[in-house]
């Protein structure tokens, strides 16, 4: 990853280079070739000055100004024939065009040509022919470009040592992420991306660990589905078996299919339930607390009633509202009425109350002490055969806290007193 950023850099860098000085080495080139022909006319002109009216016969010597030995000076009469200086014995092109009155620089051969007329009017007496090597502005824009060619690599060079500064600052980032996610993708679901100074690498790393830990969330509710199930199953069955020894002890089978089939039914909607909270698939509709108690009481009345246990159901006016899934409810009254069938004694008491305008249903029965420092809520695997509370609470209270409540213990002397917080609607409930 480091290798493509820094080859996107250094390309990146060498194309702002080529683009930037080919139009500059043509441009240089250019203006060399301008600054030598305007040399050429200027020293044209001086020398055309000093022309004498007379070319042929001049009253006093002429003589040309000194240069360079390839810079040729050369004087015509109206005739185009040299008089004086160094050029073609004949006038070529230039010359004639200056006899013409038409004074221009060119390029004959491998030399650049600057004439310039003597005389005024319509008259020209002569004309001042200058010529230079067509390669000296070459030479100039060649050393020109090697300095361009040197402040290039420069310009390389440096591009490539932020290049691999960026690179390693950028993919340093990237390559944790991807890191992270080689490690969720063999399962390690604590894997998470640090916090890096890149903004954009950031929002990567939050969207991925979030998912990370929403993934983590659904299979570990997943993974407790199978034990949640079996537990509550077991105390939905044990309900069944109950109801059908009682049938058979009355003698009567119509009735026994009939307890069965009620049961069954309550079985089936208690699967239902759990598939669903499993799934996370949570319902944040009103909750009607009444429905809801009232439902705890038909399916538990007979059951405590069976061991000589009251159960008796409160529900205070102008309760807070409320919202939450049904079928969370009912499996968190479930549970609790269940742990109060198999570890209390006494009446059952299910209250409804406003706690400081959040709704509260307290589950108590009259059972002993809970000791202090226990802590009720943790699973352990043992309690489905009836050693403690384990399962069954611990389901209730990952419930309650998923659909926003939250599960306690409120007394602990001289009763075990349970409270489930449902999260609050804004709005008063149903009396």
């Amino acid at each position: 990853m480091r290798r493509r950023i820094l080859r996107a850099v250094v390309v990146a860098v060498v194309c702002a280079v080529v683009l930037f000085s080919v139009p500059l080495a043509v441009a240089s080139l250019r203006l060399y070739r301008q600054d030598e022909v305007r040399e050429l006319q200027q020293l044209a002109d001086r020398v055309a000055v000093t022309v004498p009216a007379d070319v042929h016969h001049p009253r006093d010597p002429m003589e040309l100004p000194r240069v360079e030995s390839d810079t040729w000076i050369g004087l015509y009469d109206e005739g185009a024939r040299l008089v004086a200086g160094a050029g073609p014995a004949r006038g070529d092109s230039p010359v004639h065009d200056a006899l013409a009155g038409r004074a221009a620089p060119s390029q004959l051969g491998d030399r650049l040509v600057a004439a310039v007329p003597v005389g005024s009017g319509e008259r020209v007496r002569a004309v001042v022919r200058v010529s230079s090597p067509a390669g000296g502005p070459l030479r100039r824009a060649a050393l020109t470009w090697a300095g361009m060619l040197a402040l290039a690599a420069v310009a390389v060079g440096v591009g490539a040592v932020l290049g691999m500064r960026s690179s390693r600052r950028l993919a340093r980032p990237l390559e944790a992420l991807a890191a992270a996610a080689g490690r969720l993708e063999t399962g390690d679901l604590t894997a998470r991306a640090a916090p890096s100074d890149l903004p954009e690498a950031d929002d990567v790393a939050s969207a991925l660990n979030r998912a990370a830990a929403r993934i983590e969330t659904l299979l570990r509710r997943e993974r407790a589905f199978s034990a949640d199930a079996s537990h509550q199953l077991r105390t939905a069955l044990t309900r069944v078996r109950l109801d059908l020894e009682s049938a058979q002890a009355s003698g009567d089978p119509h009735a026994a299919l009939r307890a069965a089939l009620e049961s069954l039914t309550g079985t089936e909607t208690t699967l239902d339930d759990l598939l669903d909270l499993a799934r996370d698939m949570p319902e944040q509709a009103p909750l009607d607390v009444v429905a809801l108690l009232d439902g705890a009481a038909r399916r538990w009345h007979g059951e405590l009633a069976a061991v000589g246990r009251p159960l008796r159901i409160t529900v205070e006016e102008g309760l807070p509202g409320a919202v939450g899934s049904a079928r969370a409810g009912r499996q968190i009254l479930d549970v609790l009425l269940a742990n109060a069938l198999a570890h209390g004694s006494g009446t059952v008491t299910v209250a409804a109350r406003d706690a400081a305008g959040v709704l509260a249903v307290d589950v108590a029965d009259e059972g002993p002490v809970l000791p202090e420092g226990q802590d009720v809520f943790a699973r352990r695997s043992g309690d489905a055969d009836g050693g403690g509370h384990g399962i069954g609470l611990a389901l209730a209270r990952s419930l309650a806290e998923a659909e926003g409540g939250r599960l306690m213990v409120s007394r602990r002397t001289p009763h075990p007193r349970f409270t489930w917080l449902v999260a609050g609607g804004g709005k008063e409930a149903a009396p």
